[in-house]
Parts: structure tokens; sequence; C-alpha cells
């Protein structure tokens, strides 16, 4: 899935009201265009379908002299829904692109830590289950491809086993520094980095 619906959902969520320049100046920032794969034309693509959708509300600004005419944007109650399941998404659900992942981690501020707290536990579990699906008893990964496939596909196999292993390991200690206390979040700061009306951007 695009990480790009999750962050614009998130942006116009924190800035309460936001039009398209906003959201693409604050995901150009972030060079978002870089790790998220966002561009302008899919920015404005997702304000619209997201606003189709009913998850925006579209308010038509007219121009006047000094500003020109434009589209705002506020999230409406489906829209906190659907950012809500998009965020628990993006941070229980391993993919082999870590663009939506990314964007999780970028506004994961933006809820309870408890809550976030669960979701990474989650995909900790999930990497587990992929990691020791692969590896034999001594800890090795198992090749158990057909024997049509050429015998060099094994290190796909030994690649894969490595990238989730790296991940695990990763989220793992990501676990413990919330635990220990680090980072602010929701239920501790109504200023937390992604709620609404606290700071945004970095620009």
């Amino acid at each position: 899935m695009s990480a790009t619906r999750l962050l614009v959902l998130a942006i116009v969520r924190a800035h309460r009201r936001a039009h398209g320049y906003l959201v693409g100046q604050d995901l150009l920032a972030w060079q978002a265009d870089k790790w998220a794969n966002t561009k302008t034309g899919s920015i404005y693509h997702a304000l619209r379908q997201l606003s189709k959708d009913g998850f925006l509300h579209a308010i038509e600004i007219e121009a006047t002299e000094t500003v020109p005419a434009r589209t705002d944007y506020e999230m409406t109650e489906a829209g906190e829904e659907e950012f809500q399941r998009l965020m628990a998404k993006a941070l229980i659900e391993p993919e082999p692109r870590p663009d939506f992942l990314c964007a999780g981690i970028v506004f994961m501020s933006a809820l309870p830590r408890e809550t976030v707290l669960k979701y990474l536990r989650k995909r900790r579990d999930i990497l587990f289950e992929h990691k020791t699906a692969v590896l034999d008893a001594s800890g090795q990964a198992q090749w158990t491809g057909s024997d049509a496939l050429p015998q060099h596909v094994e290190a796909l196999l030994s690649f894969w086993m490595h990238n989730t292993s790296c991940a695990y390991d990763w989220i793992q200690g990501l676990i413990g520094k919330i635990e220990g206390g680090a980072y602010v979040f929701a239920n501790e700061d109504n200023r937390a980095f992604g709620q609404p009306g606290a700071r945004v951007a970095f620009h």
C-alpha cells in the first residue's frame, strides 16, 4: 500500500485544515520523495481521492486580490477512523518496501504510547514467525525449494532471512527504547508531534 495516503491524512489531521501546497511543503521538508516516493501529482491525487472517499472534507476558497483560489481540506470522522486503521497497518504488518513503515514511524507520536507498543509488539511477533520459518535446528537458513529451481536461488532465501533478522532486531530495540520512556506520545503531551494543532513540519 502507498504511504502517501497515510502521510496526507496525517498532515491534514495535524494541521486541522490544510491545502495541497502546505501538505507538499511538509513532505518536501521531510524528503519524503526519497523514502516514500511521494510526488506532487500523487499528493494532489491522494487529496482528491480521500475527499471522494469521504475521509476528507473539501472547502473551496475563493480568490482575493492577494490570495489565489485554492481548496482546503479537513479531516472527517471517517477520515480519523481511516488514519487509525492505516497507522495500525503501517506499524504492525511487515512489507517488502519500507515506505509504509516509515510513514507510520514519522507519525507514531500522534498515538498513545501503549497503542504504539501494542502495534510494534505484534510486528515483532510476525517477524519472529517469519524468521523461524526458514531456520533449521542450528539456526541456519534451510533450502526447501523445488529441485526444478537452480540452487543459487538459495541466496535469495539467505537474503530474506538476514533481512528479516535485522528487522526483528531493530524493532526489538525500538520497543525497548519506547518502553524505557523515549519520545513523547499523544497521551502524554497534547503538543506531541502529529497531534492536531501541534508542530507538524520541520521547516
